[in-house]
């Protein structure tokens, strides 16, 4: 081959490479980015962030950058295997080594598959664009939320009550003028003014049947009412109080469908469920920094409250403990035990708390009043599958009452007294 045909080829090789590495960010494009983002959460989101903050390794933000060229090829082989590219004598590879106080990355050859490892790097290359601030009604002081209108019934009540002044007051204006003709006419001197008062009196004397039966009547109506206030006092479904941090269900259990017991583990092994402390929310939240303002802003109420810097990836900042508004309240002369519910009774928590996957902060669903829970008591059949412990128990229970009876709680004596009084 002369001179001119081997000078051709190379450049036609040079210029084919030129072209792959100018055109690698758009075949990046043609990667599977759902799968990508699905398998950088599983595999590397505990470790790295796409933002700036550093979690256990460095943040994400502009890697592609900073790597050496074309990024795709280098990122390949150090997600694959950087023990191996570290060794191979790699600078840049060392040196991001020795920059993270030496820990190395974990070995993902083996575990991701090529085309894994590429959809990973082309989420990184083009993450997800932030939403703009979230339009979830977030619950604000005194129960309410953002954009929901506050009840009317108060002043229309008020509205009512002075249209009815109005109407009294123009009727007796017409009696008296009225009452003032018919005496004109008769000649006789003008009735005396009695007053509202006097007029009153004045119906009562002549209408004492009717008085009396009014009397009967509003009596019986404000003691139906009143006691049905009473009843009532301190019974207050829908409650929901502010709170210093909006913790937001629907994000949480909901959108990303964390179960209730991964926070509230309390509930499975003890009486009471129990508020998570802030480390279980560091558990994510140290990588996560939220996707709009909104969100980013009660994270770092988070970050303020456990002293954490995102800046320097750890705790240097001072603690300062949250003050929590409580929610739900049971006398104390009332037991409940939430493990006995949850694990023996296999009460799903929405049978009490609602649908909490679907609000904001959370608020109260149930009366939680004593006739609700014997009312639970009286319809909930027995789990008698899959709780080993009370086998036998269970046995005697259907030899008892037979084998097609529904046993409830209260056929095993969940009516007494002292099952939740002592």
């Amino acid at each position: 081959m002369n001179m001119p045909c081997k000078k051709l080829q190379k450049s036609l090789v040079a210029f084919l490479a030129f072209v792959l590495t100018l055109a690698s960010p758009n075949l990046l494009h043609a990667a599977d980015l759902a799968n990508g983002e699905k398998v950088f959460k599983a595999n590397c989101a505990l470790c790295h962030s796409l933002g700036t903050n550093k979690i256990t390794g460095p943040g994400l933000d502009g890697v592609t950058k900073r790597v050496p060229q074309p990024f795709a090829e280098w990122m390949h082989k150090w997600i694959k295997n950087n023990a191996a590219l570290r060794k191979s004598g790699d600078a840049y590879a060392n040196k991001v080594y020795a920059d993270n106080n030496s820990t190395a990355m974990t070995i993902f050859d083996g575990t991701l598959t090529d085309a894994q490892i590429d959809d990973v790097i082309a989420y990184i290359a083009a993450p997800p664009k932030a939403p703009g601030p979230d339009t979830t009604t977030v619950a604000t002081g005194g129960g309410t939320s953002t954009g929901e209108k506050k009840g009317g019934g108060g002043w229309g009540i008020l509205i009512i009550i002075g249209i009815l002044a109005v109407i009294v007051t123009v009727l007796r204006t017409v009696r008296k003028s009225l009452q003032t003709v018919v005496d004109q006419k008769d000649g006789e001197k003008p009735t005396e003014e009695r007053g509202v008062w006097g007029d009153i009196k004045h119906w009562i004397y002549h209408h004492k049947t009717k008085f009396a039966v009014i009397c009967i009547f509003f009596f019986a109506v404000s003691t139906v009412y009143g006691w049905e206030y009473l009843w009532g006092i301190d019974v207050t479904p829908g409650y929901q109080p502010s709170q210093p941090i909006n913790f937001m269900h629907k994000v949480h259990a909901g959108d990303n469908a964390i179960a209730c017991l991964y926070c509230h583990s309390g509930a499975e092994k003890g009486k009471v469920a129990g508020i998570p402390t802030l480390n279980v929310c560091m558990n994510c939240h140290k990588g996560i920094q939220g996707s709009n303002p909104d969100y980013q802003k009660e994270i770092a109420k988070i970050y303020y409250a456990v002293g954490w810097d995102p800046a320097k990836a750890d705790y240097t900042n001072p603690p300062h403990p949250v003050q929590w508004n409580r929610v739900h309240a049971l006398p104390d002369f009332a037991y409940f035990n939430h493990s006995q519910h949850v694990v023996v009774g296999k009460v799903e928590c929405e049978k009490c708390h609602g649908d909490v996957k679907t609000f904001t902060t959370d608020k109260q669903f149930a009366p939680l009043t004593m006739g609700w829970c014997i009312n639970c008591h009286r319809e909930t059949p027995v789990q008698m599958e899959g709780n080993g412990y009370y086998t036998k128990l269970h046995q005697a229970i259907k030899k008892n009452f037979g084998e097609d009876k529904k046993v409830t709680e209260a056929d095993m004596g969940g009516l007494e007294c002292g099952k939740c009084h002592y």
